[in-house]
C-alpha cells in the first residue's frame, strides 16, 4: 500500500490588506508629496520667494522627514503601524492648513511638519506592506507600488493646471487627498506581531545589513537620488520661469515629469529583478545625466516636455531602487532596512536644494540642470566601480 505525500499548501496572501495599503499610499502620496513637495514650491514662487528661499523650504521638507523615518519603526512596534500612519497623515493636514495662513519664515516650520508626516506614513506603511507581499517578486512589487505612488507628481500638477495655482485651492486639494487616505486604511487588517523583529536593536540590525553588497549599492543610490529629486522638485519652477514658462505651463511640464515617473517604475523593478540592482542604477543615473544636460543646452518647449518625461522616470527610479535594495537585503529586520535607506535618501535630499539653490543664485538657473548632470555622472562611476 502506498501513501501519497500531500502537496505543500500554497501560501495565502492577504490581498485585501495589500490592496488597501496600496490605495492608502496612492491617495496619501498625492496629498503629502504631489501637492506639498511638487506644487507648493510653485505656489510659493508666486508668493515672491527667491531661489534661495525655495531651496530652504524644499530642504525643510526633507529635513522634517528624518525624525519620522527614524522613529517610525520604533513607534510601529509600540503604537502599531496603523496609528503611525494616521499620525503621519494628520501632520501633513496641519502643515497644509498652516501654509494657508502663515508667511515666511513660518513656511519653514510647516515644511518640517509636512516632512515629518511624510516620513511617518512612509515607513509606517511600507514594511507592513512588503512583509505580507509575495517574496519571490519583490522587485516588481516594489516597482508596482512605486508606480501607484508615482501618480502623485502627475495628478497634482494636472489638478493645479485645472484649478489654478493662485489662491489657496491647491492647498485644500492636498488636505482632501490626505484625509481620504484614512478610508482604505480602515479596511487593512492589523499586521501580525513579529517577536524576532522586536528583539533586535538598531546596532544589531545595522551590523546585519552593512556587509551585504546590495545594501551598500542601495545606500549609494539613496544618497545620490535624494539629492537630485529634491533639487528638481524644489527649484524647477525657477528654472522654467527664467525660460518664459508661466505657472500653468510649469504645471504641465511637471505633469510630464510625473508621467515619466508613473510609467517607468515597473520596468525599473523588472530590470532590478533580472539584471541586478547595480546595472539598473547605473542606467538610471546615466540617463538622468544626459537628460539634464539636454535640458540645459536646448530649452525649447517640445524638447522640454519629452526630456522631462524621461528625466522624471529616471529620477523617481532612484527611490524605487533604494527600496528594492532594502527588501532584497537578506536580513530579518526589513523595517530597519526601509527606514535606514529612506533616511539616507532624505538626508541627501536636505542638501540637494540648498546646494543647487546657492549655485543658481550665484550663477544662473541653468546651474540646476548641471548639478543634476554632475551628480548623475558621479553616480555612474561609483556604481560601476563597485
Amino acid at each position: 500500500m502506498t501513501t501519497s505525500t500531500p502537496a505543500p499548501a500554497s501560501p495565502v496572501y492577504d490581498w485585501r490588506t495589500i490592496t488597501a495599503l496600496n490605495t492608502v499610499s496612492t491617495l496619501g502620496q498625492i496629498g503629502q508629496f504631489g501637492i506639498v513637495y511638487v506644487m507648493v514650491p510653485v505656489w510659493l514662487a508666486l508668493q515672491g520667494l527667491s531661489a534661495a528661499q525655495l531651496g530652504f523650504f524644499a530642504a525643510s521638507l526633507w529635513l522634517g522627514q528624518m525624525p519620522g523615518l527614524g522613529l517610525a519603526p520604533w513607534l510601529s512596534r509600540h503604537w502599531g503601524a496603523r496609528r503611525v500612519v494616521v499620525v503621519g497623515l494628520a501632520c501633513s493636514v496641519v502643515a497644509l492648513l498652516g501654509l494657508a495662513v502663515a508667511a515666511w519664515p513660518v513656511y519653514l516650520l510647516c515644511g518640517l511638519l509636512a516632512g515629518l508626516g511624510m516620513g511617518l506614513r512612509w515607513v509606517g506603511l511600507e514594511p507592513w506592506l512588503y512583509n505580507i507581499a509575495p517574496a519571490h517578486a519583490r522587485g516588481r512589487l516594489v516597482g508596482f507600488h512605486e508606480t501607484l505612488i508615482a501618480a502623485a507628481p502627475v495628478v497634482a500638477p494636472a489638478i493645479a493646471a485645472w484649478v489654478g495655482v493662485q489662491g489657496h485651492t491647491i492647498l485644500w486639494v492636498g488636505v482632501g487627498f490626505t484625509v481620504s487616505a484614512l478610508v482604505p486604511l480602515g479596511l487593512a487588517r492589523t499586521p501580525p506581531v513579529d517577536d524576532a523583529h522586536h528583539a533586535r536593536s538598531w546596532a544589531q540590525s545595522a551590523r546585519a545589513a552593512w556587509p551585504h553588497r546590495i545594501f551598500q549599492q542601495g545606500l549609494l543610490i539613496a544618497l545620490c537620488g535624494g539629492m537630485l529629486e529634491s533639487a528638481l522638485a524644489g527649484l524647477f519652477a525657477v528654472f522654467a520661469g527664467d525660460r518664459g514658462f508661466d505657472a500653468e505651463s510649469i504645471a504641465r511640464l511637471l505633469t510630464a515629469f510625473g508621467l515619466g515617473g508613473l510609467l517607468l517604475q515597473y520596468p525599473v523593478g523588472w530590470m532590478a529583478d533580472h539584471w541586478g540592482l547595480r546595472a539598473a542604477g547605473a542606467l538610471a543615473a546615466l540617463g538622468s545625466a544626459l537628460a539634464a544636460a539636454l535640458l540645459a543646452c536646448v530649452p525649447g518647449v517640445p524638447v522640454a516636455f519629452a526630456t522631462l518625461f524621461v528625466l522624471g522616470g529616471l529620477i523617481t527610479a532612484f527611490l524605487t531602487l533604494a527600496l528594492i535594495a532594502s527588501t532584497k537585503t537578506p536580513t530579518p529586520d526589513m523595517a530597519w532596512n526601509v527606514s535606514s535607506l529612506s533616511m539616507a535618501y532624505s538626508l541627501s535630499a536636505v542638501v540637494g536644494p540648498v546646494v543647487a539653490g546657492g549655485a543658481m543664485t550665484a550663477t544662473s538657473s541653468v546651474a540646476l540642470m548641471w548639478c543634476v548632470a554632475g551628480v548623475g555622472g558621479v553616480m555612474v562611476g561609483l556604481l560601476l566601480k563597485r
